[in-house]
């Protein structure tokens, strides 16, 4: 009896109709944040933080930083936020990566690096993230009437 209860948790968790978990974990293993092993457990990929978006890092930076969220309210794992904070850097144009790994140990970051390229650029985004909000108050204005109300 266990064992049909524990599969029918399992098809909720999993359901894209119910949670998204499932379609969440395929997003990220196509970005090359996650893999999943020969074992089938999901874990962090090697480099992951190249991946991570622009949007992932200003919610870290506003939101579920080390220094913001000292309590963990967002439950976040420090190694997660430790290794985002050391990866990237965020200065008055955007995004920039910050530091480069050394070649003999994959724990070990080397801050030689001076001339540094924006990776993303907070203008661009914040023009996306308009637009965007936009158009969705826009949808949801003409479907239901009421979206400028936030209702």
């Amino acid at each position: 009896m266990t064992e049909i209860n524990d599969e029918w948790i399992i098809t909720h968790l999993v359901s894209d109709t119910m949670t998204g978990i499932r379609h969440e974990v395929n997003v990220l293993v196509s970005m090359g944040i996650l893999i999943i092993d020969r074992s089938g457990k999901i874990v962090l990929a090697q480099n992951w933080q190249e991946h991570v978006p622009h949007m992932i890092l200003n919610e870290m930076k506003n939101a579920w930083g080390i220094k913001i969220d000292s309590n963990s309210l967002f439950c976040i794992h420090d190694t997660i936020k430790t290794s985002l904070e050391l990866y990237w850097e965020s200065n008055e144009y955007g995004w920039r990566q910050r530091l480069a790994k050394s070649n003999n140990n994959d724990n070990v970051y080397d801050n030689n690096i001076v001339d540094y390229e924006n990776v993303f650029d907070d203008e661009e985004y914040q023009l996306r993230e308009q637009i965007f909000r936009e158009n969705y108050t826009n949808y949801l204005s003409a479907s239901l009437g009421m979206g400028e109300f936030g209702v």
